[in-house]
């Protein structure tokens, strides 16, 4: 990997519009202020509380140190208030390759513009950044919204994984397998920069 330092050195991304920065112990707060039941109705387990934000941020600040993830928090630059999380995990250096997701956002900034600008900047960070031949994203079968989402980004469905994970809520679900390959890239790339002119001159 190009980068060495990159869980013990983790970087900020920045955009015109928003910054991902290293997620710490300290935005649980924040989170927990714009957390909704509906960001987990999807997701490997729920949070109700603040402790519960605690001990999912600490989980994936160790996942970071462990040399699995990279968690982000998402910051809108107009108000420097943090909006949402994300993150790359599945991190295999020999392959190229990670996962995007674990995101969500506060219902305030669904459907926004924030969330073309945090896949943009992480897009741009695996392959033009870490050189990575290939990023996939899973989702939930039954969530539709998510998968029309991942699509407009220009990722192609793979297909179906069958019981890839059993929810806290012992629900056992299928998912739906989305990637990027660094092939795709120069044209997900161009949509990205057309949506942000569309954007930029309405």
């Amino acid at each position: 990997m190009k980068n060495q330092h990159l869980f013990t050195k983790p970087p900020t991304l920045e955009s015109n519009d928003i910054k991902l920065i290293p997620l710490e112990f300290e935005h649980s707060m924040s989170l927990f202020q714009i957390n909704h039941s509906d960001h987990w109705a999807y997701m490997l387990t729920s949070i109700n509380t603040q402790q519960e934000m605690d001990d999912w941020v600490s989980n994936a600040i160790q996942l970071r140190e462990e040399g699995f993830a990279l968690p982000f928090a998402i910051v809108n630059k107009r108000n420097e208030k943090i909006v949402g999380t994300t993150r790359l995990y599945e991190i295999n250096p020999t392959q190229r390759s990670c996962e995007l997701g674990s995101t969500w956002y506060g219902k305030d900034y669904q459907r926004t513009f924030v969330n073309a600008a945090c896949k943009q900047l992480l897009l741009t960070f695996c392959f033009e950044t870490l050189d990575f031949i290939r990023v996939q994203f899973k989702t939930d079968e039954r969530n539709e919204r998510s998968q029309k989402a991942i699509e407009r980004l220009g990722a192609v469905k793979e297909g179906l994984i069958r019981n890839e994970r059993i929810l806290s809520n012992g629900y056992i679900r299928n998912a739906v397998l989305y990637s990027i390959t660094k092939e795709d890239w120069k044209t997900v790339k161009q949509g990205f920069i057309e949506r942000e002119n569309r954007y930029r001159s309405t």
